[in-house]
């Protein structure tokens, strides 16, 4: 039978501080690595940028507008400035966070309206004519600075008839979702 040594405590010692000393510069690695990967350094800066949307001479109340990169892209990511219209038919544009404006560039505008801006649908009482960019009628360009957009007048417009109640009025910023919603099929 082997017999154990112990070592003397200066060894000990000395063997946990050079534990101790390695385990602290990992840990610093790591998160001046973590730090460095990710972090908000993608985001372009922001502009503020409104606008309004009219359909049939009414406000288009819950219609989604989303403005598609022409050229070169807001960022890395190539985040779509949005917004929904709201019960007076202006809407404020968001990129990162609520009313945030939108990046520098030129962008092509689509619009979607959904029959309830409540509910996620694939639906569009426009049809689905304006959803592309290639579909789009209308540029604009934000530049640095307030940007106070063009209305969008569409007169004329036949709405696709659905069997979901029109838009309700929404608050301004994202579309909320309802708890029941969340827990369907359950």
């Amino acid at each position: 039978m082997r017999a154990f040594t112990q070592k003397p405590f200066s060894q000990t010692h000395r063997v946990l501080e050079v534990i101790t000393v390695l385990e602290v510069i990992t840990i610093a690695s790591a998160v001046v690595l973590c730090v460095g990967c990710g972090g908000e350094q993608w985001k372009a800066a922001t502009h503020p940028a409104q606008g309004t949307l009219m359909v049939n001479g009414d406000p288009a109340v819950g219609a989604v507008v989303e403005l598609v990169s022409v050229g070169q892209q807001p960022d890395e990511r190539n985040s779509r400035p949005w917004a929904i219209v709201g019960n007076d038919g202006t809407y404020v544009l968001s990129t990162y966070e609520s009313g945030d404006g939108a990046p520098v560039g030129n962008y092509a505008v689509t619009l979607r309206w959904p029959p309830d801006v409540t509910k996620p649908s694939f639906e569009d009482q426009l049809g689905g004519k304006y959803t592309t960019k290639r579909g789009s009628e209308w540029s604009f360009e934000i530049v640095e600075g307030e940007n106070v957009l063009p209305a969008i007048e569409l007169d004329g417009v036949k709405l696709k008839a659905s069997g979901a109640k029109k838009s309700k009025p929404t608050p301004p910023g994202p579309p909320m979702v309802s708890a029941q919603s969340s827990v369907r099929g359950r």
